[in-house]
């Protein structure tokens, strides 16, 4: 390395400098590229397709489209180096008359559809601006804006457009940058643009004021706004917040079935796809959730607009249909309104921040103020440059005899200006105006249009004058603007009003049809729903799984999954998956610790468990109970009936483990009196379980063994005993099979060492009894 390379390292600390880089990025992400400007309510990427299309490809609404290639391709080139297809998915939302309340974009093609199904290449597809885009950008040519260099200092482009029409909350739009976010949603462009008129005359106006006009969210599909207008308030003014939306459906009347009725669903809330919302009603339809519903089927076409079609049961209630629907599908939606936006500052600078709805209005009217000033300012100009040349052309013909000996007379273009400015009181650009007049402009009709022309531009600039002169006259101007901006372009609301009244309580019982079914546990934590099975042998498992458990019940009733970390899983039987193959993890439906595995299941169905009688204020919970012992044989019971509702994710717990201790053994016990332990160094314990105290919530319990090795020892499993009969089968690790029965080993107390049933092997494992499976036919109910 030479001196002067070692002369240029620096030496940073890395915390810092990655601090300042990744600030760096944010800052760029949050103003180069995520958030929208207040002012003309686009991101750049928009904003560039939008300029290319108006400025140099000339796309306005009367022209002919070009392919959407072409425009990706300029804007990409010229001023947006990213990648062709985000252009190009930009500019296909900007055409979705599903995503924009008023699309910007006129696009001839497939440019996607509400079913979800994409839109075609870019080659195939074509464009042009629509009427109202164009008045995003038709003051452009006034110098209205702040002009930029593009990326490669090639071109200009513009900072923001010199819009005409609060964009940002007429289309909305959604921007997620480095820690904050937009989520703005549409509006309807003749309430927006009668708020800002408000505005304009009461310049102190309040959100509260500004709401008589916007009723709220106006979205492009319609759909039913069911937040109550006096829960909107707190949204608009704090920036943030929830607007709940829901489809809107009437009863087919006109192809109404013999065999069954007919819904149909016009409208749905923002952003629902009608693809995956019929896959979703179908899971419906598939799990038997809802037996009214019998089929379901997209009718939209471009005649009759959106059409999804629900054919239910003859006689069902269509009202507990869509109950149950707007509940379990995207039928209703909560919209999340975030009003963070960039704002410019005196500098220029612009800056995020989370404006109330006056404010975001306020910033819009204050740069259409300057964009209006700017205007007739530039309007002014021109008109005094003409005015000016006029003048010149006026004092010309007063002497035009004159005028024309100098002419003939000098020698070249540059002697006859100097000769005529010494002669008249002309200056040079009047002068050289003069010289580059056609001859037949010397007539005395040109004369009189050219004084007929002189006197309407004076008019028109002592006009333009007038009106800078005042700002109360240039809102006049802006006000009349609006007003023919709203006859123009302005429709009725889609999305209808409601209240919070119309969400009725859902009570998910009242759908479920009660049938007998089979919950079966496989030993990898599987879970799946049958309704008939002849033998455990005939159910599918995964390869190298086994079936732990088949319990019966109602699909009313509920399954309680105990795991070996303490905690129980209650799920109601009807969310149990229907399957004749493996079924499902049950951790899909919970959350489970890592290394954490199902131990044993039982069902609150009370035709198998029995109903939990009333428990008198101190005393001991009534049964039934649940029998559960550790790996480090600690022993408890647990009353059942905290446990018969469903639980969440996390489950409740049962048992409270010491450090390195799992659960070994969940049982209910129905009639059983007594207890095996048993652990893996083959010593047995047999005791009453009234030695057990049963527990009023979970708890670590009482010692049921002592193991002689802790690290070495543990608790294998237990069996319930309630007939003399009742053995315990045993599996040593030789693989031979040994048989326990209470005669051989008697009542002991608890806690103690237990005796040795092997000396020469292990325990292996504790044979387990064979599953009984549940005749139904022999079941009534």
């Amino acid at each position: 390395m030479t001196e002067n390379q070692e002369d240029r390292i620096q030496f940073r600390e890395i915390s810092s400098e990655t601090r300042r880089r990744y600030l760096n990025y944010a800052m760029s992400v949050i103003q180069s590229r995520a958030l929208p400007d207040v002012r003309d309510g686009l991101k750049p990427v928009q904003r560039r397709i939008l300029y290319v299309m108006y400025e140099e490809l000339r796309l306005t609404a009367d022209a002919k489209t070009r392919k959407c290639a072409k425009i990706s391709g300029d804007t990409t080139g010229n001023y947006h180096p990213h990648g062709n297809q985000s252009v190009y998915d930009t500019l296909v939302r900007l055409a979705q008359d599903f995503t924009l309340r008023y699309p910007l974009v006129d696009g001839q093609g497939n440019f996607g559809s509400i079913m979800g199904l994409p839109a075609a290449a870019e080659r195939y597809t074509e464009a042009r601006l629509t009427g109202i885009a164009e008045q995003l950008m038709n003051e452009l040519r006034f110098d209205t804006v702040e002009m930029r260099p593009n990326y490669d200092g090639t071109r200009k482009e513009p900072v923001v457009l010199p819009t005409r029409f609060p964009n940002l909350l007429v289309n909305g739009t959604a921007g997620i940058a480095v820690g904050m976010a937009t989520n703005m949603p549409p509006h309807n462009l003749k309430e927006v643009l009668e708020a800002c008129i408000h505005l304009i005359t009461n310049p102190e106006a309040s959100t509260k004021e500004l709401l008589k006009f916007i009723k709220g969210p106006d979205f492009p599909l319609g759909g039913r706004m069911i937040t109550d207008r006096k829960a909107m308030l707190p949204i608009y003014e704090e920036g943030r917040g929830a607007f709940k939306v829901r489809a809107e459906w009437r009863m087919d009347k006109e192809k109404r079935a013999e065999v069954e009725d007919r819904v149909v669903i016009y409208s749905v809330p923002y952003g629902v796809e009608t693809g995956p919302l019929l896959a979703e009603i179908g899971n419906v339809i598939a799990s038997r959730k809802l037996p009214q519903l019998i089929n379901a089927a997209d009718e939209t076409d471009d005649k009759h607009g959106l059409r999804v079609v629900l054919e239910l049961k003859k006689g069902s209630d269509p009202e507990s249909v869509m109950a149950f629907l707007y509940k379990k599908t995207p039928l209703e939606q909560n919209f999340n309104y975030n009003s963070t936006v960039l704002i410019p500052d005196d500098q220029g600078l612009l800056t995020p921040a989370r404006l109330p709805l006056h404010l975001l209005l306020g910033e819009f009217l204050k740069f259409r103020l300057k964009v209006v000033k700017k205007r007739f300012q530039f309007q002014l100009d021109q008109l005094q440059a003409r005015i000016h040349i006029l003048r010149g052309l006026e004092i010309i013909f007063n002497g035009i005899d004159k005028a024309i000996k100098i002419i003939r007379n000098s020698n070249g273009k540059r002697d006859a200006c100097d000769k005529l400015m010494a002669a008249f009181p002309l200056d040079e650009p009047q002068t050289m105006a003069i010289l580059e007049m056609q001859l037949y402009r010397i007539s005395q009709l040109e004369i009189d249009t050219v004084l007929a022309e002189l006197n309407t531009k004076q008019k028109e600039a002592d006009r333009i004058t007038r009106i800078l002169a005042k700002d109360d006259r240039i809102w006049n101007v802006i006000e009349g603007e609006l007003r023919e901006l709203s006859e123009q372009f302005g429709d009725k609301r889609r999305t209808t009003l409601g209240s919070s009244d119309e969400v009725t309580e859902f009570d998910e019982s009242h759908y479920i049809v009660r049938e007998n079914t089979n919950v079966v546990l496989s030993k990898d934590g599987w879970i799946k729903r049958v309704g008939r099975l002849q033998s455990v042998e005939s159910t599918r498992v995964r390869e190298g799984d086994q079936v732990l458990d088949v319990l019966p019940g109602s699909t009313v009733d509920h399954v309680i999954f105990f795991a070996s970390d303490g905690i129980a899983y209650t799920m109601p039987i009807s969310q149990v998956p229907v399957s004749s193959g493996y079924g499902e993890p049950l951790t899909k439906h919970y959350k489970f610790k890592d290394g954490v595995q199902v131990i044993a299941a039982v069902t609150t169905d009370p035709r198998f468990t029995a109903v939990t009688e009333e428990t008198a204020e101190g005393a001991e919970p009534a049964p039934p109970h649940l029998f559960v012992t550790t790996a480090q044989g600690q022993v408890m019971r647990v009353p059942l009936q905290p446990f018969r509702t469903a639980s969440t994710r996390s489950g409740r717990k049962f048992c409270k483990l010491q450090e390195g201790d799992v659960v070994a053994k969940v049982e209910l016990i129905v009639d059983q009196t007594s207890v095996f332990l048993v652990t893996r160094e083959a010593r047995l314990i047999h005791f009453s379980l009234e030695e057990i105290p049963v527990l009023s919530g979970a708890g670590k319990g009482v010692r049921g063994i002592r193991l002689e090795e802790k690290e070495k020892d543990l608790v294998l499993g237990a069996a319930l005993m309630s007939r003399p009969s009742d053995v315990l089968r045993l599996k040593l690790a030789n693989e031979k099979e040994l048989t326990c029965g209470q005669m051989k080993y008697a009542l002991t107390t608890r806690g103690g060492k237990g005796v040795k049933v092997s000396h020469r092997s292990q325990v292996g494992e504790i044979v387990r009894p064979e599953i009984a499976l549940v005749d139904w036919n022999s079941i009534e109910g």
